[in-house]
């Protein structure tokens, strides 16, 4: 990593929300998030502060089984669980990713990078510390998300 990564900490499930309310806020379109992290990380969590962010009200949950909801706001949400998927070629991920007017969230979405050969993104990993207590690392991959952890940065949460 350079240093380019944003990192905080979290010690309650409202602050990582809060995380991702800035995300979505900040957010113009055409934004690609892959979430990295073990089960009961968080991944969800910060998803539904992305929502709140984009001005959507709806109730947030993982589309484990579903793979893929879309929630209308200021953007689309497009909200991708891939931990069930061995196949991601057949999902056709793409055209969620090339929206314009839509953001694409993606948990277990390291499973991406390769097999799409992907140029652009923002990775997330979140790492459990303890209990309610979380790391969350931002790792932009492209000129695009540098200037967007910047942007984050000015919220100096």
């Amino acid at each position: 990593m350079d240093n380019t990564y944003i990192t905080f900490y979290s010690r309650a499930p409202q602050e990582t929300e809060e995380i991702g309310n800035i995300i979505g806020r900040i957010s113009e379109g055409k934004e690609l998030l892959l979430l990295q992290g073990d089960l009961g990380a968080g991944k969800t969590v910060l998803v539904k502060g992305i929502a709140k962010g984009l001005g959507i009200n709806a109730q947030i949950v993982s589309p484990t089984f579903v793979i893929i909801k879309n929630y209308p706001g200021r953007l689309t949400l497009n909200h991708i669980d891939l931990y069930r998927i061995n196949s991601i070629e057949e999902l056709g991920i793409e055209e969620y990713i090339d929206d314009d007017s839509s953001i694409t969230v993606v948990e277990w979405g390291e499973k991406l990078i390769n097999i799409l050969n992907l140029k652009e993104y923002l990775l997330v990993k979140i790492d459990i510390i303890e209990d309610s207590f979380r790391k969350i690392t931002l790792i932009p991959k492209g000129e695009r998300y540098i200037r967007l952890i910047e942007r984050i940065k000015e919220w100096q949460i």
